[in-house]
C-alpha cells in the first residue's frame, strides 16, 4: 500500500462530545488520501469509546491508547509513526474546513512549498468567554507569493501578526525530520518552540487568505487557563531552545530569534504582573541574568515591578480616554 499524502495527527484529552465534529470534519474533507493518527492520552470521559467507533469505521484512521503524558508526547508519538509526506495537527475540539487540504496540498505540490499556512477564526459556546479576542488574520499583511520562513516570521513579528497554531499550518514531514525538530516532553506551549523552528528553517512557504480553521474556545483548556508559574517555566524553556536554535540556523535568522524572545519574555513580563512578588522576582531574575533586559518591552517591565498600573490602567486611565473621546 502506498504511503498517504498527508497524516493528520489529533491528540485527545478528555474532549468526547466534541469529536464528532472535530474528527468528522478531517475524515469528510474533499482530499481522501490521508491518514488520521489518534492519540488517546489517558481521557477519563468516553473519548477512547468514541475513538474506537472511529477506527471501525475508516481504515485510515489509526488508534494509540496511552497513559496521560501531555499533548507533546502524544505528538511526538504520532510523529514518530506517521507515514505521510506532509503532515497536519489537528485538535480535537475545534473544526476544519473540509476543502482545506485538498487546497492546501495543491498549493504546496504546485509551488513546491515545505510549509502552507491559512487563517482561522474563534468562537465558544461559553457566552462568559470572548472568542473575538483570539485573533488569526494576517489577510492584507501577506501576499500569495513564497517566502523565505525566516523573513516571513521577521514581517508577521512586526506587524503582532505570527502565529504558530499548530492547526493552521500544513508541512512536508521531511522539514522537521531533516533539521532534526521535536516536539519538546512535558512543557506547555510546546507548538510554539516547534513551529517557530518551523519558519526558522523552511525555505519555502506559502500562505492562503482563507478562514479554513474554527477554532473552538473553552473553559479550563490551554488557551483559557490561568497564567501560572507553570505558564512561565515552560517559556523559560522554550528560550533556551531557540537560543540552542541559533547554532543551527541562517545568520538570516539570528535577529528574528531575538525578536521572538524579545516578545516572547515581554508577554510573560506583562502577565506575571498579576502574580505573587516572589514570582515576579523570579521572572525579573531570568530577564537580567540572561541579558534580555534590553529587548523587552517597557511597558511589560512596569507591570512586572509595578502591577498596580494594571489596576490604574482598567480603573482610571481607560475610563478617563473613554470620556474624553466623547468630549
Amino acid at each position: 500500500m502506498n504511503n498517504p499524502a498527508i497524516s493528520v495527527i489529533i491528540p485527545v484529552y478528555n474532549t468526547d462530545i466534541y469529536l464528532n465534529d472535530a474528527v468528522g470534519s478531517i475524515l469528510n474533507q474533499t482530499f481522501r488520501d490521508i491518514e488520521l493518527i489518534i492519540v488517546n492520552d489517558g481521557s477519563t470521559d468516553n473519548s477512547l469509546n468514541v475513538l474506537k467507533e472511529f477506527e471501525n469505521s475508516d481504515s485510515r484512521v489509526i488508534l494509540i491508547d496511552q497513559p496521560n503524558s501531555g499533548s507533546s508526547i502524544a505528538r511526538e508519538l504520532a510523529l514518530g509513526v506517521s507515514k505521510g509526506e506532509y503532515l497536519f495537527f489537528m485538535d480535537s475540539d475545534d473544526i476544519l474546513d473540509l476543502n482545506a487540504l485538498e487546497c492546501c496540498y495543491n498549493r504546496a505540490v504546485k509551488d513546491s512549498l515545505d510549509m502552507v499556512f491559512f487563517d482561522a477564526v474563534s468562537f465558544s459556546d461559553d457566552a462568559n468567554l470572548n472568542a473575538q479576542s483570539f485573533h488569526y488574520n494576517r489577510k492584507g499583511v501577506v501576499g500569495e507569493g513564497i517566502y523565505n520562513g525566516a523573513e516571513l516570521m521577521n514581517i508577521l513579528l512586526g506587524k503582532d501578526l505570527f502565529r504558530v497554531a499548530p492547526w493552521m499550518h500544513l508541512f512536508k514531514k521531511e522539514l522537521a525530520t531533516k533539521n532534526e525538530l521535536h516536539f519538546y516532553p512535558r512543557i506547555i506551549h510546546e507548538d510554539e518552540l516547534f513551529f517557530s523552528q518551523l519558519y526558522l528553517f523552511a525555505k519555502r512557504v506559502g500562505y492562503i487568505p482563507k478562514d479554513f480553521f474554527s477554532r473552538r474556545l473553552r473553559a479550563n483548556s490551554t488557551m483559557t487557563t490561568k497564567f501560572s508559574l507553570k505558564n512561565i517555566n515552560s517559556y523559560f524553556t522554550i528560550v533556551k531552545e531557540l537560543e540552542k536554535t541559533k547554532e543551527r540556523t541562517t545568520t538570516l535568522a539570528l535577529p528574528v530569534i531575538d525578536k521572538l524572545i524579545s516578545d516572547i519574555l515581554s508577554g510573560v513580563a506583562y502577565q506575571t504582573g498579576m502574580l505573587t512578588f516572589n514570582t515576579r522576582v523570579f521572572v525579573l531574575k531570568f530577564i537580567l541574568k540572561n541579558g534580555y533586559i534590553g529587548g523587552v518591552k517597557i511597558k511589560s517591565i512596569l507591570v512586572l515591578l509595578f502591577p498596580f498600573t494594571l489596576y490604574l490602567k482598567s480603573t482610571i486611565i481607560k475610563p478617563t480616554l473613554k470620556l474624553l473621546k466623547k468630549l
